[in-house]
């Protein structure tokens, strides 16, 4: 279930495509220096403040981006590698002071152990 905003200031994305010829209006979830985050969860858009232009609205900021079809699939295919990191830095999180994983004991000894051996067997045959 979305939840409304308490503010009745929205910011908003229009998404021209085809030419011109069709438009999309899409809610902003998030916006940082580098990029705008809109549209609902099945058609996410990740667009590079760098690609829109911005307006202000008696309702709230507005940004345009006019882009060709490619571009705009681009936004989508963006929007989705970013969530995937992010959902893969959730699962990989390690909480501050957690106990890291054990190194492999026998990666370590192994090596060791036929080194030993090796000189063991070396000097048998050379006292032979």
């Amino acid at each position: 279930m979305r939840s409304e905003p308490t503010s009745p200031l929205r910011e908003r994305v229009i998404v021209l495509a085809h030419e011109g010829h069709s438009a999309e209006i899409l809610d902003v979830v998030d916006i940082d220096h580098a990029r705008i985050l809109a549209g609902p969860d099945h058609q996410r858009r990740s667009i590079p403040i760098a690609d829109v232009r911005e307006y202000i609205a008696p309702e709230g900021r507005v940004w345009v981006l006019h882009a060709p079809d490619w571009y705009v699939q681009e936004t989508k295919h963006l929007a989705s590698v970013e969530m995937s990191r992010v959902i893969q830095a959730a699962v990989n999180y390690q909480r501050p002071g957690a106990a890291s994983p054990k190194k492999n004991r026998w990666a370590i000894l192994l090596p060791i152990l036929l080194i030993i051996f090796v000189l063991i067997f070396v000097m048998a045959v050379m006292h032979s």
